[in-house]
């Protein structure tokens, strides 16, 4: 616990490596109680707000696991006000939606692709959160197509009463795209809306009739058969929306050609072909065409159809069932229609009781009763992903054990298993400043259980990180900054200035008689304005004004020379770029030092000032 908590209230001190090595190590943590785990969250929160992708995912996968530690669960003897597992991690999706719709917009093409799946892993994990985002997610036609097809399948887990038409309108566009792939999932998207029914009143029927109309595509044959997949199981999920479909079926047959859109059909016709006159026809032309079809798939679901069908209008089916029996048992491609066709002949003719086999064959297990069908849930594998969650096995969609070999998997093992403290223990918080510069930016939260000492870096580049206090690595700590060792410059403590001062002065000043010093590298951006102000401010440089854009933070920052050294005042605007992070500085002088060489020496021993003053992220 000690080197857990010591590291993180250092974590602004270490490179973007290093951060990342810290959060990595951050999931591996059981806190102690409800309050450390709420102090830890509160003192990573800033780095949502970074740039950088692989701190963003691995600061979300911090915060899951310790909503999963600290989260009340069924039968805990807790406060019943206290909050629970799945709303801590709702509380926590709501919070790193913003970011992660901020990094999907700003990133390259495979950072985006793997930011996707973690969006959809999301989604499963907490419904809902991401529907205002929908937008966001609508196909550009600058995609990659791997961009394009994650975002297809994203779309229709967005849906609900207030976006699904405008969802279902966008799939609708891209069911006849170019890309065979592409206009299935279109057509695969809007039967998942239409089967969940997260579309509202209305919704099912209407896509019933979109998919319906698409059976009918004749020229575009994938089309045709995903739209027959679709509405198969549409109807079994909503068997009433079977006077919609049922018309098209029989002529649907005969040019669907692709396997799984024919037996989709084909099982259509035996399920609900008592309200379909031209059924059982429509299925003899296929029993009649049997020795051409070479999907098993396709057989077996012929057989099944048939058989149910005999029992809604035997005179018909009668001799056609009896041929397909005897293709079927001499069929010797497939072992399991072999045995099936053997099971449902052996149980026409040796049960005594008709109903007996009627109510064998045609049970209303094919129903959906539950969010997913059986064959299709998933849930599982959902739960197993999240624990390996920031890995690979996000954008495989496969468990680690599936693409590593098993004496390489990294066990992952949460520790302290018996807690040094009790659950109701209060952590201690950090009263040394000079460690929680992070801490003083969140408004005092801090987690360490007692104040620590700062050590300093080496020349080398070597940082103590444990604060053994190693004299190997630790050289003299540097003295505290201070203006007054510039020989010609010192800023006075406390200056005042108002908006209208500073927009005056700085127009009386000529661009020419500026000091601009532009593109200054950073070894990483600020996290907040905050952190920016607070540091120039120990200099005696202060904020007029500054904010924050999608791209960088601006700066508007002044200060005045000691009476002694002249009285002028130095107005500044800065410009700090996110990606790449870069500094820019624009210096106008007000009064003051007339001799303009100077001028021009106190800013230049400004701009050095204000580097020190930043040398967190400036080298």
């Amino acid at each position: 616990r000690p080197v857990m908590l010591h590291l993180l209230n250092r974590i602004h001190e270490f490179s973007e490596f290093g951060i990342l090595s810290v959060l990595d190590l951050v999931p591996r943590y059981i806190p102690a109680n409800d309050e450390e785990g709420f102090q830890i969250m509160n003192l990573l929160d800033p780095v949502l707000r970074t740039a950088n992708a692989g701190a963003v995912v691995a600061t979300i996968r911090a915060f899951l696991s310790i909503a999963d530690a600290i989260g009340k669960r069924p039968g805990d003897d807790r406060d019943p006000d206290s909050p629970t597992v799945d709303d801590l991690k709702r509380q926590v999706c709501v919070r790193i939606k913003a970011p992660l719709v901020t990094l999907l917009a700003s990133g390259s093409n495979e950072l985006t692709y793997v930011l996707l799946k973690y969006v959809d892993q999301l989604i499963d994990l907490c419904p809902g959160i991401f529907d205002d985002e929908y937008r966001q997610f609508y196909v550009r036609y600058s995609d990659p197509t791997h961009i394009k097809h994650s975002k297809v399948r994203i779309l229709a887990k967005l849906a609900n009463p207030d976006t699904a038409p405008d969802i279902v309108a966008e799939l609708g566009e891209l069911v006849t795209d170019v890309d065979d792939t592409m206009g299935r999932l279109a057509v695969r998207s809007m039967g998942a809306v239409a089967l969940h029914d997260s579309g509202g009143q209305g919704a099912v029927e209407s896509i019933a009739r979109r998919l319906v109309e698409m059976l009918d595509l004749q020229g575009i044959p994938h089309v045709s058969s995903e739209a027959a997949t679709a509405l198969a199981g549409l109807v079994r999920r909503h068997p009433s929306i079977i006077t919609v479909v049922s018309a098209p079926l029989p002529r649907a047959l005969r040019y669907i050609n692709e396997p799984m859109g024919k037996a989709s059909v084909i099982f259509l016709l035996g399920e609900y072909g008592e309200s379909i006159v031209e059924a059982p026809y429509a299925l003899e032309r296929v029993i009649d065409s049997y020795d051409n079809i070479t999907d098993d798939g396709v057989k077996t679901a012929l057989l099944a159809a048939t058989v149910k069908l005999f029992f809604q209008r035997p005179p018909e089916m009668q001799q056609m069932l009896g041929r397909l029996f005897k293709k079927a048992t001499e069929d010797v491609s497939s072992q399991d229609l072999h045995d099936r066709a053997l099971f449902y002949y052996r149980l026409l003719r040796s049960s005594p009781d008709p109903n007996v086999a009627k109510s064998i064959i045609t049970s209303q297990s094919m129903t959906m009763t539950t969010e997913h069908f059986a064959e299709e849930d998933d849930s599982d594998l959902r739960d197993a992903l999240m624990n390996e969650f920031n890995t690979l096995c996000t954008v495989y969609r496969c468990k680690a054990e599936n693409f590593i070999e098993e004496e390489n998997i990294v066990n992952f093992v949460k520790m302290p298993k018996d807690h040094p403290l009790p659950r109701e223990a209060t952590a201690a918080p950090v009263t040394d400043l000079g460690v929680n510069t992070i801490t003083d930016q969140l408004g005092g939260t801090s987690i360490a259980p007692s104040p620590a000492p700062v050590s300093a870096p080496a020349p080398s580049g070597e940082v103590d990180l444990l604060g053994f206090g190693d004299d190997a690595f630790a050289p003299a700590a540097p003295p505290p900054p201070s203006t007054n060792s510039l020989q010609s410059l010192s800023l006075k403590a406390n200056a005042t200035l108002t908006g209208e001062e500073y927009q005056s002065k700085w127009g009386t000043v000529a661009d020419t008689e500026a000091l601009v010093l532009s593109a200054v590298p950073m070894r990483s951006g600020p996290t907040s304005t905050d952190a920016v102000e607070s540091a120039l401010s120990n200099f005696n440089v202060y904020t007029m004004a500054s904010g924050e854009l999608p791209t960088e933070f601006k700066f508007f920052l002044y200060g005045q020379e000691e009476d002694s050294f002249g009285g002028g005042y130095f107005l500044i605007q800065a410009v700090v770029m996110k990606a790449p992070a870069s500094l820019t500085l624009t210096i106008k002088p007000i009064g003051g030092e007339m001799d303009s060489n100077k001028r021009k020496e106190k800013m230049d021993q400004l701009v050095e000032l204000i580097k020190s003053a930043l040398g967190e992220y400036v080298p």
